[in-house]
């Protein structure tokens, strides 16, 4: 009987110890998932949804990108009608011909002109010529001792000439206006050289339609 209450005993220690056992552990688990509220675990301060702050540095990042860089993309290029690339300045006038008023017709530009006489005793003369005004449809025509050896040139912004080929004596060259475009009178910048190349004379006409321009060429 003795060792029979002895076991009963032994089973009933044993049966609080495990009792006492996993109530201990309930009581931790049940702590361990305790969040205060107040605390800084917030899912809300450390929620993904939110993005990045608009409001945070730039300076934090890693790498920085160039001032220069950042200038070049500030500087947005605008076109240019007149195509001016910074590097030189076109010929081009904004206001258009056709707003322009026509220059002024002066009575010297309604009577022919003398624009002097010249010695060379080489073959020939090269005249060249252009608008250096607008270039507006300028057209003249180019006699030598009366007779015609260019009926029609249009004057360009840029020289163009011919060659005129002397006799002994006087060589008379007429240049004729054919019009005077579309802003008036009929405009020329011409340069006289010898055949060696040697600039014997350089000027201008202003001439109303009709009227000519004459220059003498000697030659012994």
């Amino acid at each position: 009987m003795s060792s029979i209450k002895y076991m009963k005993a032994n089973f009933l220690i044993v049966f609080l110890l495990c009792m006492g056992m996993v109530m201990h552990a309930q009581i931790e688990n049940s702590t361990s998932l305790r969040i205060d509220a107040k605390s800084d675990l917030s899912t809300n301060k450390y929620s993904l949804s939110k993005g990045v702050n608009p409001n945070l540095n730039n300076d934090s990042s890693l790498y920085k990108t160039p001032k220069a860089l950042m200038e070049y993309g500030r500087n947005k290029s605008t076109f240019d009608m007149t195509g001016n690339d910074g590097f030189f300045k076109p010929k081009v006038d904004p206001v258009p011909k056709w707003f322009k008023k026509d220059n002024e017709i002066k009575e010297e530009y309604k009577s022919n002109q003398y624009l002097g006489d010249f010695k060379s005793n080489g073959e020939f003369v090269r005249l060249m010529y252009r608008d250096h005004q607008y270039v507006d449809g300028d057209v003249v025509r180019i006699y030598l001792n009366d007779a015609v050896i260019v009926s029609k040139i249009f004057l360009s912004g840029d020289f163009k000439g011919i060659s005129v080929d002397l006799i002994k004596g006087f060589n008379k060259i007429d240049i004729q206006a054919l019009n005077q475009g579309e802003s008036g009178p009929n405009t020329a910048e011409f340069q006289l050289y010898d055949d060696k190349g040697n600039l014997l004379a350089s000027s201008e006409w202003n001439l109303t339609t009709g009227v000519k321009a004459t220059l003498i060429v000697v030659k012994d």
